[in-house]
């Protein structure tokens, strides 16, 4: 009998591949199709790939891969590679990620799914719903899209619609579990472990919470009720941080552009317990471009890494798309097209 390679070799072989080959693979055996379906599989493939953002508007739609300088860690320059998705994006375009996938959400449009293992994407037509989030539970993908209406109370309200991609199906669910006049701000959503988390604001004392919506439940959940006061701020940004955890940024009003990101100490799927927030870094940098979403462009997106370096990816002044990496003191820029 010949000898097997352990699974986890296997697995740490594959993700050499190239992601155009990588998607074959799971035709050659049982066992390697069993590698491809595993999550941590996908995540650490992932891990290893170029920093890279995704931006959609209804001018362009593309990956854009970050190149470091190899010594020295700055930018060196950014590739954008087009998308084509089977619709074109004429309005307004957020986006959502999950495990690699890509939500391309088109205002009163519908979505379009793509998935980089293979390049591919599917469109589906909703003209009432906003999408604006993927995640899954045991049963698979889903995709999450909202609604607001006035209750009976005539309070804003929410309603949720949700396709499931295995299936086909749709859901569409009136009581989610939202406290009256919370205002969530759809275009800046994370998914982590499958479930979403957003930023809401109550509309009249402008208390800033963190929900998360659970695919399992249906139910939205307030993940933390004591948000660091956002005022005087002139954005604030969620992201990934270290796969289980959540990162904000905020930038203030003054001249400097100051910037802060906090992350949670604790993992956010540990309900019952009070987020605790940390200052992970502070950036303090003369001319710092402002990251004020700008009504015609998505809203900026970022992550920070290990090294404690920012990302950060935005529309300037211009109208450029532009891409800033700070390490310390030290800003690198560069800009692709307009």
């Amino acid at each position: 009998m010949p000898q097997q390679l352990p699974k986890d070799l296997i697995g740490d072989i594959l993700c050499l591949l190239p992601l155009k080959s990588l998607a074959r693979f799971r035709a050659v055996c049982k066992e390697w199709n069993t590698i491809w379906e595993d999550k941590s599989f996908s995540n650490h493939y992932l891990s290893r790939m170029r920093p890279q953002f995704m931006v959609a508007t209804k001018y362009q739609t593309c990956s854009i891969e970050i190149n470091l300088d190899e010594e020295d860690h700055v930018l060196s320059s950014i590739v954008e590679r087009d998308i084509t998705l089977e619709y074109p994006c004429e309005t307004h375009t957020s986006i959502g990620y999950c495990d690699g996938f890509v939500l391309f959400c088109m205002y009163k449009k519908g979505f379009a799914i793509w998935n980089p293992w293979v390049r591919q994407n599917k469109f589906i037509e909703n003209q009432e719903f906003d999408f604006c989030g993927i995640g899954y539970d045991v049963t698979g993908y889903k995709i999450f899209g909202l609604m607001s209406f006035y209750d009976s109370s005539g309070e804003d309200n929410y309603k949720v619609a949700i396709y499931e991609c295995k299936s086909e199906v749709w859901k569409f669910i009136n009581d989610t579990g939202l406290e009256p006049r919370r205002l969530i701000m759809q275009d800046n959503i994370v998914s982590i472990k499958g479930n979403l988390y957003v930023i809401a604001i109550d509309r009249k004392t402008r208390e800033s919470f963190l929900q998360s919506f659970d695919f399992s439940e249906d139910q939205f959940k307030t993940i933390c009720a004591n948000l660091p006061s956002m005022e005087g701020c002139f954005t604030g940004l969620l992201a990934v941080f270290r796969g289980d955890r959540v990162s904000l940024l905020m930038q203030s009003e003054e001249v400097d552009m100051k910037v802060e990101i906090l992350v949670s100490k604790q993992r956010v799927d540990e309900h019952g317990e009070v987020l605790v927030w940390i200052n992970f870094m502070t950036v303090s940098i003369p001319d710092f471009p402002s990251l004020q979403p700008h009504i015609l462009y998505p809203r900026p997106t970022y992550f920070v890494d290990g090294e404690k370096r920012l990302f950060v990816c935005a529309f300037d002044e211009t109208e450029h798309l532009c891409i800033y990496i700070v390490k310390g003191d030290v800003l690198s820029t560069a800009c692709g097209r307009g």
